[in-house]
């Protein structure tokens, strides 16, 4: 488990404060859910995948590519969360959304990392 320090904590809620009326709560918070009790892990098949496309990954990091696949996989579910729930996202909240995201699916990385 991820232990935040209170700077971490003022960290995300800078981040929950710049899209606090601009997205729907509920979203926000099974985002949130959804990216901190989901692990990023390499398994077989990402491996496989990784060495057969090498050439095309920038920095030829097998990190960035788990990151980018799990970046893509929480966007997505959010997206499908958002349309379960009935909430019509328009173009620019698709962005923030997805901006959102990023964010905290960095952060998350970064703090497993210095867990290891």
């Amino acid at each position: 488990m991820i232990e935040l320090s209170k700077n971490d904590k003022n960290e995300i809620n800078r981040v929950l404060d710049s899209v606090q009326g601009r997205l729907d709560e509920k979203l926000v918070k099974l985002t949130i859910e959804l990216i901190f009790k989901t692990r990023i892990k390499t398994g077989r098949e990402d491996n496989h995948l990784f060495s057969v496309n090498i050439d095309k990954i920038p920095t030829r990091s097998i990190e960035a590519f788990s990151l980018g696949s799990f970046f893509g996989q929480t966007y997505q579910i959010s997206l499908d969360i958002a349309k379960k729930m009935d909430i019509k996202l328009k173009i620019e909240q698709k962005r923030i959304l997805r901006e959102f995201v990023l964010f905290i699916v960095l952060f998350k990385f970064e703090k497993e990392k210095n867990l290891k």
